[in-house]
């Protein structure tokens, strides 16, 4: 493939310059500290020297570090980067989602996580494979492309290992159909499913074949998949399984555990626990990518071209306003409320991949966290327990009502099409 066939994120492609971090002239004011003990997440009783993946409740989704994604190009070279990284790290998030789509990502994590000097066993690394471009065309899962990708996120950032490695948007590659409407109308048919990969199925198994190979020489901790559509990751989840013997260690969704769409706790969290035996399952976007947010979200997102659902989450955010909060707080308290994966020998939490373009968002996403998960003094615990509910009890009454105004017009639980019909031509 010559170099203007490549997809713009390819690894054979040259690498960007993106200026290093001076941290000697990076502010580190108040704002840049936590706000007391309600912004500090337990700590996990690991050793920095240890090569152990023990998640957070809470992972910094780093994506806002990639040019017209979230944020503006002037936020992205500015020293709120390594500010938001820093403060996250002050306050027990350590660990950090990226991935080569999201450029330049990877390369100003590197260049934040260098400056800071921290211990590498004291923060985890999370990236991608496989998707370098928007459209159905620029994603490769072949091994070569896969390898060459892990080889160049290590360099990116300055490590000999990653904590956790997943194929990015595995959908892309599917003939069509894309999935769209409310995934739990489709959970029995697809574990029922019989395990005969198609040809698109199988270069997925290989893909995952090739990343477990450079996890077994240690380059690579965790192996998983990131997608959209809970069917399809499902469907894969079943198949890796059933053809390998083992389960994946780690499977990652996103806008499906939020107060417009809980389809991952309704139904699919625990087939992938149970029947894909997925190790570690994560969500992503309470937030739903900006859709539950007074401003609608990025002008790329999905739900626009939707306009019963858009419509019904502008109506909610005035809903929100008229009882004196907001669609950001309600959303974000709603999705961070604990979700737990359980099996027959083991219950863990799952955690929660949240984005932050600048410092004001990453405490309010502590304090709301700490709103709905809060910790206890042992000898107090019972009464401070029922202190809490009863505390909580109308927060939880109004989450319901926004509920209901997504159930009442079919957008509840819904999922859009992914990838689009311009994402397939384009």
């Amino acid at each position: 493939m010559s170099l203007p066939d490549l997809p713009p994120f390819h690894p054979d492609r040259p690498e960007p310059t993106v200026p290093a971090f001076d941290i000697a002239t990076i502010p580190d004011e108040e704002i840049d500290h936590p706000s007391g003990n309600a912004e500090l997440l337990p700590k996990a009783l690991k050793s920095p020297k240890e090569r152990r993946v023990i998640l957070p409740p809470l992972i910094l989704g780093v994506s806002t570090f990639g040019y017209g994604i979230y944020a503006d190009d002037d936020n992205i070279k500015s020293s709120l980067p390594l500010r938001i990284v820093r403060l996250a790290m002050r306050c027990g998030i350590n660990a950090f989602d990226t991935s080569p789509y999201y450029h330049p990502s990877e390369i100003v994590l590197g260049n934040i996580l260098k400056a800071l000097d921290y211990q590498r066993g004291s923060y985890h690394l999370i990236t991608k494979v496989g998707k370098y471009g928007p459209n159905v065309k620029d994603h490769d899962f072949s091994p070569e492309t896969i390898r060459k990708s892990v080889e160049r996120s290590l360099r990116r950032m300055n490590t000999d290992y990653l904590d956790v490695v997943y194929l990015h948007d595995l959908e892309y590659i599917l003939p069509p159909p894309s999935h769209s409407g409310n995934p739990l109308s489709s959970l029995s048919s697809i574990l029922a499913s019989p395990p005969r990969p198609t040809g698109e199925e199988h270069i997925l198994l290989t893909a995952i074949e090739t990343l477990r190979a450079l996890q077994s020489k240690g380059k690579i901790l965790k192996v998983g998949i990131a997608g959209y559509p809970l069917p399809v990751l499902l469907r894969i989840a079943l198949l890796v399984y059933q053809t390998s013997g083992k389960g994946l260690d780690i499977l990652q969704t996103y806008s499906h555990h939020t107060i417009q769409n809980d389809s991952l706790a309704e139904g699919y969290l625990d087939a992938f626990t149970i029947e894909a035996h997925v190790e570690q399952v994560v969500s992503a976007a309470p937030l739903s990518m900006g859709l539950l947010t007074s401003s609608g979200g990025p002008s790329w997102h999905p739900a626009r071209a939707y306009s019963e659902l858009y419509e019904t989450s502008r109506k909610v955010v005035e809903i929100c306003k008229s009882r004196g909060t907001s669609i950001e707080e309600v959303s974000l308290r709603y999705g961070y409320r604990p979700l737990t994966q359980k099996n027959e020998n083991d219950s863990k939490k799952v955690p929660i991949v949240v984005g932050c373009i600048n410092l004001e968002q990453l405490h309010s996403t502590l304090k709301n966290h700490k709103d709905v998960n809060p910790s206890y003094v042992s000898e107090e615990r019972e009464q401070q327990a029922r202190e809490h509910e009863e505390q909580d009890r109308p927060k939880r009454e109004f989450e319901s009502e926004i509920k209901q105004i997504f159930e009442s017009n079919g957008t509840r639980n819904w999922s859009w099409e992914c990838p689009s019909q311009a994402q397939r031509s384009g």
